[in-house]
């Protein structure tokens, strides 16, 4: 278990980055849409033969790549603007809470149905990240701000992946 200052002086982005390769590798391997190939979605679909494919290979460096201009400071994190109308409920149920009840698990030591609740309920009424900050601080004390900073990371990776088709 670390504290914020912990992370803060063995290199906060050093464990981001770690956490983006293990985010990366997950996306990938969970994937439905990762095989050899993977057919996108085409305009013409009387014609199956003719959809154009994405190799596993360019997936991972297109995932990669949104990865990368995520980010990573806290304020620039919590400016950057979230596409709030790609977030629903349906994405939110498949990707954000199985994500959040498991950092909980890691941060508390169980789960906790009641705090993965609120948080997912103060994301789907679009509240900003510095009030959810301020509302699991109660909670998670010094890991707060980690616990935000990652889970905002993952909403936009979450948003920007589905716009772009990299995740049903």
């Amino acid at each position: 278990r670390h504290t914020l200052t912990d992370l803060q002086s063995s290199g906060i982005n050093a464990e981001y980055g770690e956490e983006d390769k293990r985010l990366t590798d997950s996306l990938i391997k969970n994937n439905p849409l990762s095989s050899k190939t993977n057919p996108l979605p085409h305009a013409n679909e009387d014609k199956p033969e003719e959809k154009p494919t994405i190799s596993a290979e360019d997936k991972r460096k297109s995932i990669k790549q949104l990865i990368d201009k995520i980010p990573t400071q806290k304020d620039e994190l919590f400016a950057y603007p979230l596409d709030w109308s790609v977030l629903d409920k349906d994405l939110m149920e498949r990707r954000v809470k199985s994500w959040i009840n498991k950092k909980i698990v890691e941060y508390i030591g169980e789960e906790e149905p009641s705090l993965c609740g609120f948080i997912c309920s103060k994301v789907l009424a679009k509240s900003q990240p510095e009030n959810i900050l301020q509302d699991v601080a109660i909670v998670l004390e010094e890991e707060a701000e980690v616990f935000v900073v990652k889970m905002w990371r993952l909403l936009i990776y979450e948003t920007e992946a589905k716009k772009l088709g990299l995740v049903k």
